[in-house]
């Protein structure tokens, strides 16, 4: 415990400001919820806010963390430290912003009843969380260049989250209605697995 009290507290000496903006977007993410939970008879308007909004973003720590690892100059000194923190820097993320997540959950949960979360719909939720607590990682080590990473989840979230994934016919990670036991059901778990897998084989090479 004491070791992770001093890696959060370097984490926020080195990202300043930037450490707090996904805190400040939970926060929003709750006054949303609250509000579109009034004025919406639909139950997937709040929950759109944590699928869509608060689940990436909590990704995005790790990325700003390691973007220093592809600064100029920088890599040769930085990897050997970053290669042995790297599985503990996924856990602790997760384990922290797991918490925040699992709190807008319980306010969905109060907004639209306990009986919104089915066993589907918790399964995707998880999945989705690790997906993006790897996946903007992932991006990094293959770009090295913090900017196209944001860019590439940040569009693509917008894209999806805009459009409820009628877009293109892409991987669509999200749900946004009622879930069927369909084909295109299993094309969300489908795409959900084998980005953790690309991910997790990605990172493996970035970091051996």
């Amino acid at each position: 415990m004491t070791k992770f009290i001093h890696l959060f507290t370097f984490d926020i000496k080195l990202l300043r400001y930037l450490y707090f903006f996904p805190f400040v977007t939970y926060v929003l993410c709750a006054l949303f919820m609250f509000i579109t939970g009034a004025r919406s008879d639909d139950p997937y308007m709040p929950y759109i806010f944590v699928q869509g909004i608060a689940v990436p973003l909590a990704g995005w720590h790790l990325i700003f963390l390691y973007s220093s690892l592809y600064e100029e100059g920088a890599k040769e000194t930085l990897i050997v430290y970053y290669r042995k923190v790297l599985i503990t820097d996924i856990i602790r993320y997760s384990l922290l912003h797991g918490i925040f997540i699992s709190l807008l959950v319980g306010l969905t949960t109060w907004i639209n009843g306990p009986d919104f979360f089915t066993g589907t719909l918790m399964m995707h939720l998880i999945l989705l969380f690790i997906f993006f607590q790897m996946v903007g990682l992932a991006i990094l080590s293959a770009t090295n260049s913090l900017d196209i990473t944001l860019a590439i989840v940040a569009t693509y979230t917008l894209v999806e989250v805009v459009t409820q994934g009628t877009f293109m016919p892409w991987p669509h990670l999200f749900i946004f209605e009622e879930p069927i036991r369909d084909i295109q059901l299993g094309l969300t778990f489908l795409s959900l697995g084998a980005g953790i897998l690309l991910s997790t084989t990605q990172l493996w090479w970035a970091f051996k």
